[in-house]
């Protein structure tokens, strides 16, 4: 009888820790007032060239952040982002970020004063913590070569193409690898990242627009502060698959890569 007992009670315990683990561990849905939707893309390369990313979604950079009085006129600034992943690479996320701007203002060093300077900035809540103690920010500047906040050489593999006023940046972020200026790193963030169909992080990716010797205009794809955890989108990763067949033909396919 005691035995039977101790086997009753054992069962629940252990059909609630089971359930426990499966809870937490399930991929969150955050359902942040704005969504974007990471399809996987197979063949990129990060070398400044867009082909490859035509038929991923393309959110406008319209809507101001910490700077600006007001959107600028088009031609002084627009912009706009694309965002893919692979899930044979799947500590990476991969971003396509199209600027225009009529003045390149960089006057400050490498990791210095990086908001004062063109630059374009992504940032992260990879814990859906949504308070500014779980964000991550990664910064690169127009000038090509200036990696500020958690980017560093070892995390961030990136092209920019300048032609006239019209500047491509193609980024691969791995917030894996060892990070930039530790005021900034977080690394208990994201430090074991793995993207997956269907999880969900927190996500702002924004430009700043300098001229003048200032920043005048903070500009993206969600409003609100950019240190505000409850003004970002939810980025989720999905299965399906956007590749480019040899003759050049965009295909479309569905479900997760093997391995």
């Amino acid at each position: 009888m005691k035995k039977f007992m101790k086997f009753k009670i054992a069962v629940p315990i252990v059909t609630v820790v089971a359930l426990l683990f499966y809870t937490t561990n399930l991929p969150v849905d955050a359902k942040r007032d704005k969504e974007y939707i990471a399809k996987q893309i197979t063949n990129l390369k990060v070398d400044g060239k867009l082909g490859e990313w035509e038929r991923a979604e393309i959110v406008a950079f319209d809507e101001l952040k910490d700077v600006g009085g007001g959107i600028p006129k088009a031609s002084d600034f627009t912009g706009q982002g694309r965002v893919a992943w692979n899930a044979q690479d799947p500590t990476r996320i991969y971003f396509a970020v199209e600027i225009t701007d009529d003045e390149l203002q960089d006057i400050h060093p490498d990791d210095s004063k990086w908001w004062e300077d063109d630059s374009v900035e992504f940032m992260f809540d990879f814990d859906n913590g949504m308070v500014r103690e779980s964000l991550v920010q990664w910064t690169l500047g127009a000038n090509g070569k200036d990696l500020s906040a958690a980017a560093s050489k070892a995390n961030t593999e990136w092209v920019l193409v300048k032609t006239g006023n019209d500047y491509i940046y193609e980024v691969a972020i791995d917030p894996t690898k060892p990070r930039g200026n530790p005021q900034f790193a977080n690394p208990g963030k994201g430090d074991k990242f793995k993207a997956k169909a269907g999880l969900t992080i927190g996500l702002s990716f924004h430009a700043n627009d300098c001229e003048n010797g200032k920043r005048e205009h903070q500009i993206g794809w969600i409003p609100g502060g950019a240190w505000d955890g409850l003004a970002y989108g939810d980025l989720t990763f999905d299965a399906e698959i956007l590749t480019v067949e040899p003759a050049g033909k965009l295909a479309l396919m569905w479900g997760a890569l093997k391995k």
